[in-house]
């Protein structure tokens, strides 16, 4: 029996969305295609496969489509399709157009995320997160600016999926923060679900001039920064609760064992470098501390249409050199010419 399956994703990614479908899912066939959405039919869902929805890097959410919706009534309707008896509500827009120009509509999200619950009544789960096994009603608004029909789906959450409504949680730029990096790091964060714990000693590969270091600083991590660049002085002279920052300014891969402390807890790296280089300060670091670093969240630039090519043996090459038990990658709302990856190790 045929399934329509829905994807969303940054608007200026589709292109790049289509075609790691049509290389890893040849069986989807384009049916219906908007700014930051198109929906699919499969008629077979490959061997192999325990949902018909790609994992797809390009691709922030998926799910079954259910249809379009111009009214909360039709909302209600769409979602009477899903049988289970208890679902968790997950209502979001899709990525502006022009992201640096048009700012989300959170209170209008807001309100219709509280219109749907209300209808649902009692069979909606509390709070927003969803946890493995959750079944997911997608609720999905047009962009600011467009008049698009809501889309309407559903899927089962797992673990390659991000667990905020959309896959991942938009984080303002607070504006006494050095850089946007600062969201970034908080987005990666969420997405990942990477448990850091006050005291845990990172490692920040590209820390100037700091957005991200202040980030890690006030969860109460002991940031060790790794640029040659300038660390922005509010960085540099931290002095919080909790938490300590100290600055190497160096190349990652000149660093020495002596550089670094007997720990290191979480690797981060977001460098503004061609990610073949950044494999170079990578393979370096886990010489050094490879016997105690947890996990690596790593932000790849995308240089060019190559570098998105490449992609697969790029995971492949992080995945053998980190020891990764698991990968997953997708693109943030504050990174728009990156995908960030997170990667776990078993130590």
């Amino acid at each position: 029996m045929p399934e329509f399956i829905f994807a969303t994703c940054l608007p200026r990614s589709m292109p790049y969305l289509k075609r790691e479908l049509a290389r890893t899912r040849p069986d989807l066939r384009l049916a219906y295609s908007r700014p930051g959405l198109i929906t699919m039919r499969t008629d077979a869902v490959p061997p192999g496969l325990s949902t018909p929805e790609p994992q797809a890097v390009f691709a922030r959410a998926t799910g079954r489509s259910l249809g379009f919706a111009d009214s909360l009534d039709r909302i209600v309707e769409l979602a009477e399709l899903v049988a289970a008896p208890e679902i968790r509500v997950h209502v979001f827009a899709r990525d502006p157009v022009k992201p640096d120009k048009q700012i989300p509509d959170y209170e209008g999200i807001k309100r219709w995320r509280d219109s749907v619950r209300g209808q649902l009544g009692t069979r909606v789960l509390d709070g927003d997160d969803a946890k493995p096994g959750d079944t997911v009603l997608d609720v999905v608004l047009p962009p600011p600016g467009m008049t698009d029909p809501i889309m309407v789906g559903w899927h089962i959450h797992d673990h390659w999926r991000g667990a905020a409504p959309g896959g991942v949680c938009q984080v303002p730029v607070p504006p006494e923060v050095p850089s946007r990096a600062y969201a970034k790091i908080e987005e990666a964060l969420h997405w990942s679900a990477l448990e850091l714990h006050e005291g845990d000693v990172v490692v920040e590969i590209g820390s100037a001039p700091g957005g991200a270091a202040m980030a890690l600083l006030q969860r109460g991590a002991n940031v060790i920064g790794i640029d040659p660049a300038r660390m922005d002085p509010r960085v540099l002279d931290w002095h919080g609760a909790c938490g300590t920052f100290r600055h190497i300014s160096n190349y990652a891969e000149r660093l020495r064992t002596r550089d670094l402390p007997a720990k290191v807890d979480w690797l981060v790296l977001d460098a503004n470098i061609a990610p073949h280089r950044a494999l170079v300060a990578l393979k370096h670091l886990m010489s050094l501390r490879g016997n105690s670093i947890r996990g690596l969240l790593l932000t790849l630039k995308l240089h060019d249409d190559g570098v998105i090519e490449d992609l697969p043996v790029l995971f492949a090459q992080i995945s053998e050199l980190a020891g990764a038990i698991s990968l997953r990658a997708t693109q943030l709302p504050s990174a728009h010419q990156e995908v960030v990856v997170w990667v776990q190790r078993s130590l």
